[in-house]
């Protein structure tokens, strides 16, 4: 995407942000009293420009600044909650949770827009006309701070759970999968590669800036680190059938590549399986011992998967835009083993995982899709993996219900 638009989906996720935002507003509501002052009737004003706004603005003002603490810490807790329970790469989508943060940032605009509009009260800012718009203004508020806690309430039942935290990686994985379709690889461009300024992964390619700057040239911009890819200093993001761009190209190249010291769910669709297997191989471990947890995994790799593998390689293609520009595309091989190989390594030892995951593997491969080979490839590895860790007679059952299959 535009390296615009990928900053500002950053910025989006910051809850600094968009608490900013609403402390803003809260601001300029309690300021903005004054300006609407003349248009209020003067009957209104007399009704409901007494001492009673007052009241209301002090026990917002008193009460918010501590239901916004406790938000925080439970907001906290479920962060910690989840990178104990599922994956540190999980917590993530807790910090960047749309519903969470617009409950924290609507109590901490309430608190100052109360605190403000208390303190110009106090300093006569307002006359009877002013008193009455703050009244209005503040039930709304009251009534946004109570379908924002209510809201919160019911988002903090889900919010450390892990079968929830599954959930939102599934939904992430899939929306960029589907924006990555089974692909041919393109023909490779003999030419000029051009290397990272810095060391990191890859987090955005502005394909629309390469698709300029291949034209402008008369060339064509191949891609050899794609969004997920590390790369250090000095190892190569790409190559260029025009030969031998000058600096300020090469500089025009590399900015095209946005470089952060980790991964993130964003177009980055291998990243989302490998988190679902990090959550699977954590269920696993003695510790935690929650075979359940992997078998849900390999269903929602299997739906992931199976979505993927049967689409056209037409559908949702963005680079029909970009025909310039030539762009790595997902192996299914990798695919597969970023979801079930943590599944294959550490769960063949438990009888109702080992069937599950043959079980999905055995779909996949059966199935016309782009994955079904490297299902089919896996499949044999999982049954000797689950023939050597098995107990005798969970073997035997292993054996017998796939034997029941053929």
């Amino acid at each position: 995407m535009k390296r615009w638009r990928y900053y500002w989906r950053v910025l989006r996720t910051r809850i600094w942000f968009r608490a900013s935002l609403y402390a803003a507003f809260g601001v300029a509501a309690a300021l903005i009293a004054a300006v609407a002052a003349p248009l209020v009737p003067e009957e209104m004003a007399d009704r409901l420009g007494g001492e009673s706004v007052e009241a209301i603005l002090t026990i917002l003002a008193s009460s918010l600044l501590a239901v916004a603490t406790f938000s925080l810490g439970a907001w906290v807790s479920a962060y910690t909650a989840v990178s104990q329970a599922a994956s540190p790469r999980v917590a993530t989508l807790i910090t960047s949770d749309e519903s969470t943060q617009k409950a924290l940032a609507t109590f901490v605009g309430a608190f100052l827009y109360a605190v403000v509009a208390v303190t110009a009260i106090h300093a006569r800012f307002y006359g009877a006309e002013g008193r009455a718009v703050l009244y209005l203004t503040s039930l709304l508020v009251v009534c946004l701070v109570a379908f924002r806690l209510l809201a919160w309430m019911s988002r903090l039942s889900d919010l450390a759970r892990v079968g929830h935290m599954i959930e939102l990686v599934e939904e992430r994985t899939a929306e960029w999968l589907e924006a990555h379709p089974p692909a041919a690889a393109g023909p490779p461009v003999p030419g000029e590669d051009f290397t990272a300024p810095a060391t990191g992964y890859i987090q955005n390619i502005d394909l629309p800036s390469l698709q300029s700057l291949a034209e402008t040239h008369g060339g064509h911009v191949e891609i050899l680190a794609s969004v997920g890819s590390f790369r250090r200093r000095g190892q190569p993001l790409g190559r260029t059938s025009f030969q031998a761009p000058d600096e300020k190209t090469q500089e025009a190249l590399q900015a095209a590549f946005s470089i952060a010291r980790t991964r993130t769910f964003d177009q980055d669709p291998r990243f989302g399986l490998i988190v679902l297997g990090e959550i699977a191989a954590r269920a696993l471990s003695p510790g935690v011992n929650d075979p359940g947890t992997a078998t849900e995994v390999a269903g929602v790799a299997v739906r992931l998967l199976d979505n993927w593998g049967r689409r056209a390689p037409e559908e949702g293609d963005v680079n029909r835009e970009n025909d310039r520009v030539i762009r790595p595309v997902l192996d299914p091989e990798d695919l597969v083993q970023d979801v079930f190989g943590p599944l294959v390594r550490y769960g063949m030892g438990d009888l109702a995982v080992a069937i599950r995951v043959q079980k999905g593997l055995r779909s996949l491969a059966e199935c016309d899709s782009a994955v079904a080979n490297a299902a089919g490839s896996l499949m044999a590895e999982t049954a000797q993996r689950a023939r050597e860790s098995l107990h005798k007679t969970d073997r035997a059952r292993f054996d017998a219900e796939f034997a029941r299959r053929r």
